[in-house]
């Protein structure tokens, strides 16, 4: 009983750091239950998690092959190095492990939006489509599949489908976070930037601190013409501490992007190489291909 209250108070404790994007905090947490238990299943793969968002692709494989070593079968782990695979950006290892989850629960609604996502990746859309169609036969209002098939339509630019598909999860919840981000990207893709930006407005309002939330907005009022703010607000999340891939990338792209729509194209370059000098061990195409461009820009 004490144990688990241990184990519990440093997951919960560790997830907590992983909602901010501060891994190797909550790497540390979950190495204290592992200096009790060594082998405790559920810290393993919380730390295979963590690793990944930090693109540690050798040592989060680890974590999993730990766990898997004494139980072939655990679905909590197949789950979480389904999420790990995705964050390294491997789609196909991703899909095998979210179907042992379907394995125990076919109609997983959450796991069938994360297999169709790793198809929309890796271009199957055909894939998508049948991913979730069967179950939408079954169960045509869940948000998650609806979500699911929102992106389908955005990624084929069929963008009055996704708008009406997530126009009716929004009636049905409208603090559905996912759905709002989903309707500003949307608009966004249609360079329809103030309404994009409600939606981001919106999107804020229940996730006030979120990093990806507050780059997005700031990138939006570049485009709208408010470069004052949109600098300020670059400015105040540079000096937020947080270690997460994906949420560094994103933040780079879409300061670098406002920098660009600004005419500040030495800057935004300057940008890209920081990330590149500060980051030898995270995914580089994205920065890569947008200095590239910039470079066309200035010449």
């Amino acid at each position: 009983m004490f144990k688990d209250r241990i184990v519990n108070y440093y997951i919960d404790k560790s997830m907590e750091y992983g909602h901010n994007h501060l891994n190797k905090k909550a790497i540390r947490c979950v190495d204290k239950i592992l200096f009790l238990d060594k082998n405790n299943a559920r810290a393993l793969s919380f730390k295979g998690l963590y690793y990944a968002f930090l693109f540690e692709k050798e040592k989060s494989f680890e974590c999993f092959s730990e766990i898997l070593k004494n139980n072939h079968d655990d679905v909590h782990c197949y789950y979480r190095k389904g999420l790990a695979c995705m964050e390294l950006i491997e789609y196909e290892q991703a899909v095998d492990c979210f179907k042992k989850v379907l394995d125990v629960d076919p109609h997983h609604p959450i796991v069938l939006r994360y297999i169709s996502s790793c198809y929309l990746y890796l271009g199957e859309y055909d894939l998508v489509f049948n991913s979730i169609n069967d179950v939408l036969k079954d169960d045509g209002e869940n948000p998650e599949l609806l979500l699911s098939l929102s992106l389908y339509y955005d990624a084929l630019e069929m963008y009055d489908e996704s708008l009406n598909i997530l126009n009716k999860i929004i009636e049905k919840n409208p603090n559905d976070n996912d759905a709002l981000l989903q309707m500003a990207t949307v608009y966004e893709n249609q360079e329809m930037y103030d309404d994009a930006l409600k939606y981001i407005e919106l999107a804020l309002n229940i996730n006030v601190d979120s990093i990806v939330l507050k780059s997005i907005k700031y990138n939006l009022l570049a485009h709208v013409g408010d470069f004052e703010h949109s600098l300020q607000g670059f400015d105040e999340i540079s000096k937020t501490c947080f270690d997460g891939w994906g949420v560094m990338e994103l933040y780079y792209i879409y300061y670098g992007g406002a920098l660009e729509v600004m005419g500040k194209y030495e800057d935004a370059l300057n940008l890209y190489d920081e990330y590149l000098e500060k980051y030898p061990n995270f995914p580089k195409e994205m920065i890569e291909n947008m200095k590239e461009d910039a470079l066309k820009l200035i010449k």
